[in-house]
């Protein structure tokens, strides 16, 4: 699943996928990689309260 301008460094794209080691984000532009579940609601909460607000 892709979650478009969702990277909390770049505004990139971001790939959700997993892998023998679990679930993870990780941006297709900058390659910034979150493999906590904290960190990803998170990440993609910021993303989604920006997008409202514009």
């Amino acid at each position: 699943m892709l979650y478009i301008k969702a990277c909390p460094r770049c505004h990139g794209d971001v790939e959700f996928s997993s892998d023998m080691f679990g679930k993870y984000l990780a941006c297709l532009q900058c390659g910034y990689f979150i493999d906590s579940k904290e960190e990803a609601l998170s990440a993609l909460k910021r993303t989604g309260e920006k997008t409202q607000a514009a």
